[in-house]
């Protein structure tokens, strides 16, 4: 099996070692990455759902901060956010990459808006840990 369907497969247990196999050489920025997740008070947690195979929910008590999952050799990070004006004003403030900036632009306007950042390097988890603190403080 493929680590795609790996990931889609309720059986499969989502250990440190089969992580380090998906994730390759961004591995140990995956465990960088979720070892600073308790600076910001936010935990993580695997889950499966049918529809979306094994996805990883952040949260901060009870709010869901970002939705995480993993693929061959990077993983990502999915924010959503209630459509309001100041919130997507305030993201589009925000000291992050054009690209995300860009992402976020294209989201088309409804109840909820949403955007993913996938993440490759290590020079990418400051632009994370802005979103984060960010959706913290969004209301």
């Amino acid at each position: 099996m493929t680590t795609e369907q790996l990931l889609r497969d309720p059986n499969t247990e989502l250990t440190d070692d089969f992580l380090a196999i998906a994730l390759g050489d961004n591995f140990t920025l995956w465990k960088a990455f979720n070892e600073k997740l308790q600076n910001f008070d936010v935990s993580l947690a695997w889950r499966y759902y049918r529809d979306g195979g094994w996805l990883a929910k952040a949260t901060d008590k009870k709010k869901t901060i970002f939705w995480g999952s993993v693929s061959d050799g990077f993983f990502s990070a999915s924010f959503n956010f209630p459509e309001k004006p100041h919130l997507r004003t305030g993201l589009l403030e925000l000291d992050i990459s054009q690209d995300i900036k860009n992402s976020l632009s294209s989201t088309p306007k409804g109840t909820f808006f949403g955007f993913t950042v996938d993440v490759y390097s290590e020079s990418q988890l400051s632009d994370l840990y802005k979103l984060i603190n960010y959706k913290k403080s969004a209301k």
